[in-house]
C-alpha cells in the first residue's frame, strides 16, 4: 500500500488534480483532510471518474486539490462559495 501523506504533501505532489483518498483523516470541522492515502489521482475529471467508478470497493473521500476558482477580482460569491455572477465595470 501506498504511504499516507499529509494534506501539505498532497497538495505539493498532485496540485490541479482530482484525488481519490483512502484510509484518511478529516475532521467534520474541517474543510480540508489531514491525511491520507492517494489511490488514484487525475487532472482530467472524466478519466478521474472513470477510474474510480472502474474501482468502487473501499470507503473514500474525493477531492479536487488547488484553486476552484481562478483569481478574479469580478466575482461575486455567495457566503457558501458558489459563484452566482460575474461583475464588470
Amino acid at each position: 500500500m501506498t504511504k499516507k501523506l499529509t494534506w501539505e504533501e498532497i497538495k505539493k505532489q498532485y496540485d490541479g488534480e482530482w484525488v481519490e483518498l483512502i484510509d484518511y483523516d478529516w475532521d467534520d470541522t474541517e474543510s480540508d483532510p489531514q491525511a491520507g492515502v492517494v489511490r488514484f489521482h487525475s487532472k482530467d475529471k472524466k478519466e478521474f471518474h472513470k477510474l474510480i467508478l472502474d474501482r468502487p470497493d473501499c470507503e473514500s473521500a474525493i477531492v479536487y486539490v488547488g484553486e476552484i476558482f481562478p483569481q478574479r477580482a469580478n466575482n461575486i460569491f455567495s457566503a457558501n462559495l458558489h459563484q452566482y455572477s460575474s461583475y464588470r465595470k
